[in-house]
């Protein structure tokens, strides 16, 4: 994934995070989505792409 590819995936996560802070979702998805985000923010940090 190339850092333009994964900066675009980080910022589709962060919206879908705050559509589903704002909205009543089951605890599930939320973690789901919160953890693939944190694995491309690390992912982004390391320079691994």
């Amino acid at each position: 994934m190339s850092r333009a590819e994964l900066l675009t995936e980080i910022e589709r996560l962060r919206a879908e995070m705050n559509g589903l802070a704002n909205t009543e979702t089951r605890y599930g998805r939320v973690l789901e989505v919160s953890q693939k985000l944190d694995m491309l923010i690390v992912m982004w940090y390391k320079g691994n792409n």
